[in-house]
C-alpha cells in the first residue's frame, strides 16, 4: 500500500472517530450505571484465582511449545500457541458452567456500536501515535504492530501458519475476551465500586495493554486501550463475553487480512 494512501485512510479513520465519538458521547450510549450492569456470577476471590489460572497455564503452555521446537519458526510459533490455548481450556470451561445461567442481551446492538465507534478510533490512535513515535525516533517506520503479524508477513502460508491464524483469530478472541471482560473487569467493578462502571473500564482497559507489552509496537498500546473500552462496553451492555468475542475476532481477522492484502 502506498504511503499517502496509508496517511489518506488515518484522516479519514480519525475524522470518522471524532464524529462517531461526539454521538456516541451525546446519545446517551455511554451511560453505564453499575448497578444490574455487571452481575456478579462468579465472586471477585474465585474470578481472581481463575484469571491467575489462566495466566499461569497460558504461559507454561507457551514455554514447553516452544521447548519442544528448538529452532524459531512458525512451527515454533504455531506450537506454542496451540498449547498456550489448550492449556487453558480447562479454566474457560469451568467460567462457561458458572456463567451458563447468565443470558446475555441485546448482543447485535451491542456489537454494532461498539465496533463501529471503538475500532476506527483504535485504529486511528495508533495511526497517529506510530506517525509522532516514528518522528521521535521512538520506533521504526513499519506499519506492522504485532509480533505475530510480522511473523506471518514474512513466513510461507503452510498449515502452521493456520494454526497461527486460528489461534490468533478465534483463539484470542475467545479466551482473551473471557480473561479480560469475563473475570478481571468485574472483578474491577467490585473493588473500585462507583456509581457507574467506567472507573473498572479504564482500569481493566490500562491492564490489558500493559499485558501487550513487548507484544506489541508503542504505539499500538494506545489503539489497544481504545479498543479494550469497546469490548468492555460491549461486555456491560450484552451482559455476557459473547458481543466482545465477536468483536475481538473480528478486528484481529481485519489485521491479518490487511497485512496480507499489503505483503502478498
Amino acid at each position: 500500500m502506498e504511503a499517502d494512501s496509508v496517511d489518506l485512510l488515518s484522516v479519514v479513520l480519525a475524522i470518522f472517530s471524532l464524529v462517531m465519538g461526539i454521538w456516541f458521547l451525546h446519545s446517551g450510549k455511554s451511560t453505564l450505571p453499575r448497578r444490574g450492569y455487571l452481575d456478579p456470577a462468579i465472586t471477585p476471590t474465585m474470578a481472581i484465582l481463575l484469571a491467575v489460572s489462566m495466566l499461569i497455564l497460558s504461559m507454561a503452555g507457551a514455554t514447553i511449545g516452544w521447548m519442544i521446537i528448538p529452532e524459531d519458526s512458525m512451527t515454533r510459533a504455531a506450537c506454542a500457541s496451540a498449547l498456550a490455548i489448550i492449556f487453558q481450556t480447562p479454566i474457560v470451561l469451568a467460567y462457561s458452567n458458572l456463567r451458563k445461567r447468565c443470558g446475555s442481551r441485546h448482543i447485535v446492538a451491542s456489537i454494532m456500536v461498539s465496533f463501529v465507534v471503538f475500532v476506527p478510533m483504535a485504529f486511528a490512535v495508533t495511526s497517529f501515535l506510530h506517525f509522532l513515535f516514528v518522528t521521535l525516533g521512538i520506533e521504526p517506520q513499519t506499519t506492522l504492530g504485532h509480533e505475530t503479524l510480522k511473523q506471518l508477513s514474512t513466513s510461507n502460508w503452510g498449515k502452521s501458519a493456520w494454526v497461527v491464524v486460528l489461534c490468533a483469530t478465534l483463539g484470542a478472541g475467545i479466551f482473551e475476551e473471557v480473561l479480560y471482560r469475563g473475570l478481571i473487569l468485574p472483578t474491577f467493578s467490585a473493588v473500585i465500586g462507583g456509581k457507574t462502571v467506567w472507573g473498572a473500564i479504564f482500569a481493566t482497559s490500562i491492564f490489558f495493554a500493559v499485558m501487550h507489552i513487548g507484544a506489541v509496537a508503542p504505539s499500538a498500546l494506545g489503539g489497544l486501550f481504545i479498543l479494550s473500552i469497546g469490548l468492555c462496553y460491549a461486555r456491560v451492555k450484552s451482559g455476557g463475553v459473547l458481543a466482545p468475542i465477536v468483536i475481538h475476532i473480528l478486528f484481529n481477522t481485519m489485521n491479518i487480512a490487511i497485512v496480507y492484502s499489503t505483503t502478498l
